[in-house]
């Protein structure tokens, strides 16, 4: 099944295209704000002072007639605007329910996909009969069929159709020119002495912006009703997602605790039925070791046939094959059913020395001992003094650790074989680098967003908490594992101090960046397009975090210069020639 292209959340911001839309985004920021409000009463107040006691009042004493024309003109004006406003709202929500559907729709097929698979699960493990009897929650269907609520779906009647008619003529740009331009016309007409019939201050004009803001007023409160009519059955819709997604959440979990009942009865067994026989195979080791010694048969109780030993014993060596897992797992290898017989895998002299002091201080008082098994290959499982690993004889050790060297060996005549947990297909990790180099990795990630958050003079909270959400969309859905493991370990430090300024930021956390590549390109070179990429990942998500520069936002974009050249420089650190590439920066992680 195809994933659903990622897409961007609908925003207002998407209504508004063109000149016209961008001049009434303008328009709406300027006018609906408090400092709009301060300079309305500092007019007002001013000029009807003024006009009291002050030049203006030959020109407009009380009661201000032309003040209050103007009033009426400046109501009126942003009558149209709230209608303006009104109608990008409504587009932006009806478009947001269609991506709410569609998003919906893509996860319950998702999870009728998840459902059927969990069905042959059932009847693979219950033997044709499913484990776990359920149905499908009944909105699923329904909703299928269901379109997404649309603002227009709420208009209902002439009434209705009448104010969605006015709504939609008159919440344009084109019906504030008009009504802007009448308005002019009128005055100048008047002034020109082209009409004399309403000289100023302008009663009638004034009696029909009155008039009109009130029709636009009832108009607004119509379309206000719609919206909210709208919104309710959005809301109960999402409800509705929201129930039937945790329905089928949880009849998943059911299932999955029925498979989980079955699963354990099965691994139970068959772990019983690996462990005895990978026992078997130690023991077997062991005496064929002490055969090539030169040792006898039965000449130790350790060193019998199976069917012979006592049941101490059998039971040691059952409990070293349950735990030899667990060793593996400390030198970064594991156990595998075999499946590719061109896999093989040699240990090291440290990873065998390693794995045969796991095994032997296991066996030392307090640990649980294993009694008389030793290591796979050992040529006399008794340890007689028991002392510390460091205390032990050149020989006793040489002779555990080639007994550990054997491993391999032994799984590979019951059916495994051991891999090594960070060569796989997905790349490097944490373990296959130094504390240091993983700090200053970890660090490279964190200093190429700030970067660019700061090239603007300050890192917004919108960049930050994009670099943030970035960081753990890629712990968790990477397809690398040294990016996921990064991103899962950062702690999200910025580094940034009050006053922190890009002039003073850049030089470290260049620095950093080239560090961080280097350190890549030594260990891990196979990994170091993908590390470059994701820290440019980083760079253009937080310069596209929010729109900058422009007036009163006409003209502002996500990148402004400033930060394309922020951009510009991390891409520049990570480019770094050959020569600069050393097995380890001379300085690393330097504190930003």
């Amino acid at each position: 099944m195809t994933d659903l292209p990622r897409q961007q959340p609908v925003t207002i911001a998407d209504e508004r295209v063109g000149f016209n839309g961008a001049f009434a985004a303008a328009l709406t920021r300027a006018a609906g704000s408090m400092p709009a409000l301060y300079v309305t009463l500092a007019v007002v107040g001013g000029w009807m002072a003024l006009a009291t006691w002050g030049p203006l009042h030959r020109v407009d004493p009380y009661p201000f007639g032309f003040l209050l024309f103007l009033d009426n003109v400046v109501q009126l004006v942003l009558c149209l605007v709230i209608m303006v406003g009104q109608r990008v709202l409504g587009a932006a929500a009806d478009r947001r329910a269609v991506q709410t559907y569609e998003n919906a729709e893509g996860i319950f097929e998702r999870v009728a996909d998840l459902q059927a698979h969990l069905d042959r699960h059932d009847r693979a493990l219950g033997r044709g009969v499913s484990l776990l009897e359920s149905s499908p929650h009944p909105w699923i269907e329904r909703h299928r069929v269901q379109p997404p609520p649309q603002a227009m779906d709420q208009v209902a009647g002439v009434n209705g159709r009448i104010a969605a008619w006015l709504t939609q003529r008159l919440g344009s740009m084109w019906a504030f020119y008009i009504a802007v331009g009448t308005q002019v016309v009128w005055m100048g007409m008047s002034l020109l002495g082209l009409q004399g019939f309403d000289p100023y201050p302008f009663a009638f004009m004034s009696f029909l912006s009155t008039l009109a803001q009130l029709l636009f007023m009832i108009v607004i409160m119509v379309g206000q009703d719609v919206l909210g009519q709208a919104a309710d059955r959005r809301a109960e819709q999402t409800l509705l997602d929201a129930e039937a997604i945790l329905h089928e959440c949880r009849r998943m979990k059911a299932r999955l605790m029925a498979q989980d009942r079955v699963i354990n009865s099965l691994a139970d067994y068959a772990s019983a039925q690996v462990t005895g026989h990978l026992a078997r195979a130690i023991h077997q080791s062991r005496l064929l070791a002490a055969l090539d010694d030169g040792q006898e048969p039965d000449s130790g109780t350790a060193l019998r046939p199976w069917d012979e030993l006592p049941e101490e014993l059998k039971e040691a060596n059952r409990l070293q094959a349950h735990q030899l897992g667990d060793r593996l797992a400390a030198i970064g290898c594991l156990m595998v059913p075999a499946s590719d017989p061109t896999l093989t895998t040699a240990f090291t002299e440290e990873e065998a020395q390693v794995l045969a002091r796991l095994e032997y201080e296991h066996r030392l008082p307090g640990h649980g001992t294993y009694g008389a098994a030793g290591l796979p290959g050992q040529r006399d499982g008794r340890q007689p003094d028991m002392v510390p690993w460091e205390d032990l004889s050149d020989h006793a050790r040489a002779q555990a650790v080639e007994a550990a060297g054997r491993v391999p060996a032994v799984l590979a005549d019951v059916g495994f074989q051991v891999l090594r947990t960070g060569q796989g297909a997905d790349g490097v990790g944490e373990l296959d680098f130094t504390p240091e180099e993983w700090a200053t990795l970890g660090k490279s990630l964190m200093a190429s967003g700030v970067l660019v958050a700061l090239a603007e003079g300050v890192a917004d909270p919108e960049e930050i908490f994009a670099l943030v959400k970035l960081l753990r969309e890629a712990s968790i859905s990477h397809s690398r594992r040294l990016i996921r493991e990064l991103a899962e370990a950062s702690t999200f430090d910025t580094g940034l101090q009050p006053g922190t300024r890009y002039a003073d930021y850049a030089g470290p956390a260049l620095q950093t960046i080239r560090e961080a590549t280097g350190i890549v390109a030594h260990t891990a070179p196979e990994e170091l397009t993908d590390f470059r990429a994701f820290l440019m990942d980083i760079t253009a998500t937080v310069a596209d975090a929010n729109n900058e520069g422009g007036f009163l936002g006409l003209g502002a974009r996500p990148r402004v210069p400033n930060e394309v050249a922020a951009m510009e420089a991390v891409k520049a650190a990570t480019e770094l020639d050959q020569a600069e590439i050393a097995p380890a920066a001379a300085c690393r992680g330097q504190e930003l």
